[in-house]
């Protein structure tokens, strides 16, 4: 501090002139000497002191308190009081201006030099843990993630532009607020809606189950974060909780989970998702006695289609068969792409044979149709084996090894038929 310039205020010219002095002699530059607050303010204004050394009962209309409270305000100075006076009164109202000292008259040129050396010293870490507060507080709110902290008794002390935005509500209407009453969270795998509170903090939150924040009648799937705040000796003084929204991941992981059971190109199930529920369907009819078919279906001369008219073209007929196979067949029954131009059907709760092979007969008779496929009129075939449960196998792979052999069958028989498995074939 020494070298630092300072600003005396100090209304008794003898005494403003022994401080002079003593300031001098300690190797602080005087950066001048006034005796009002209205001096002072403009001496600060002018002369831009390190320090200002002010006296708290000075003659004017400004009194030293009101001329430290502008001083700090406009110019951010720091202030150490002069005064004789030590009543209550007058020293609350002298923390208005947030003086960094006091000096009581009169003092030493050692009380001097403490009371300025520390109240610098203050000030400098002062500025520095604002400087500190203001980068944390612009990084905090430029961060992608919404971030809320509380104090250490959940109450909500900071909330970014993110977290306001995620959660539907401004700061205003948040920071003072029980974090537990503002951040209301529901388990996806439970259903169970609770408040966020300290206990979940207490472990260091990061969970892998499904979190949805609740913003009155909506839900927003989260990803969670969050840890209690300890000073040096464990002492609990707050606690952060980070915060995104994962919508446009859910959509991403439900496109993905559909993807691996269902077919790219026609949105039918494929061959996973078919025999998974050819083995629920099976369990079912053993259970109710009941029979079940599995259809093995093919597209007749669909490698002519493709060669003549190219792979795009062949694309749409199977999308087009795609439709044509599911308006024909029940809720009850599974239409799945096997690949290529293979199609299996599941026929479930079938009473009897005849039912099955009646709804087979059906296939058949609408893909003679003529169809428009990409402003070309097309008359596609298709050929199909039907093996039933229990009657010709009682396993998923039986009976698609069987409904295949009855498929060839029809194939070999001339195509566009079905064909039922029998043992002959």
């Amino acid at each position: 501090m020494k070298g630092k310039r300072i600003l005396l205020v100090e209304d008794e010219l003898l005494i403003a002139r022994h401080i002079e002095q003593m300031l001098k002699n300690l190797g602080y530059q005087v950066a001048g000497v006034v005796e009002s607050g209205e001096q002072a303010l403009q001496a600060a204004a002018e002369k831009s002191p390190d320090l200002v050394l002010m006296d708290i009962r000075l003659k004017g209309q400004l009194d030293g308190i009101e001329a430290a409270t502008r001083i700090w305000k406009l110019y951010s100075i720091p202030i150490v009081y002069l005064t004789a006076f030590t009543d209550e009164d007058t020293l609350v109202k002298a923390t208005l201006a947030e003086p960094f000292g006091y000096l009581i008259k009169p003092f030493e040129e050692k009380e001097l030099l403490v009371a300025i050396e520390l109240a610098y010293y203050k000030y400098q870490a002062d500025t520095e843990n604002k400087e500190k507060r203001r980068w944390l507080k612009a990084i905090l709110s430029s961060i992608t993630d919404g971030l809320i902290s509380t104090d250490r008794e959940g109450i909500i002390n900071f909330i970014n532009p993110v977290a306001e935005s995620l959660l539907g509500k401004t700061a205003g209407q948040v920071v003072g607020q029980p974090l537990e009453r503002t951040f209301l969270i529901q388990e996806g795998l439970t259903g169970r809606t609770s408040g966020l509170n300290l206990e979940w903090l207490a472990p260091g939150l990061e969970t892998e189950q499904d979190l949805y924040l609740l913003r009155g009648a909506d839900r927003l799937p989260v990803e969670l974060r969050g840890s209690l705040i300890r000073d040096e000796a464990g002492k609990v003084v707050g606690s952060v909780l980070v915060f995104r929204d994962i919508t446009q991941r859910k959509l991403q992981e439900e496109r993905l989970n559909y993807l691996a059971i269902h077919d790219a190109l026609t949105g039918l199930p494929n061959r996973l998702l078919f025999n998974d529920r050819l083995r629920i369907g099976l369990e079912q009819a053993r259970r109710r006695n009941l029979k079940l078919g599995v259809i093995m279906l093919d597209l007749d001369f669909f490698k002519v289609i493709n060669d003549t008219y190219g792979h795009s073209f062949g694309d749409l007929v199977l999308l087009e068969a795609g439709k044509i196979l599911k308006q024909l067949t029940r809720k009850t029954d599974t239409v799945a792409r096997f690949g290529g131009d293979e199609f299996t059907i599941l026929l479930g709760e079938l009473q009897n044979a005849e039912a099955g092979l009646q709804i087979a007969e059906r296939i058949v008779q609408a893909f003679n149709l003529t169809l428009m496929v990409d402003n070309r009129k097309l008359v596609i075939t298709a050929s199909l084996g039907l093996a039933l449960f229990p009657d010709h196998g009682r396993e998923p792979e039986e009976l698609l090894k069987r409904a295949d052999l009855a498929l060839y069958a029809a194939k070999d028989a001339g195509r566009n038929r079905v064909q039922l498995y029998s043992e002959k074939i």
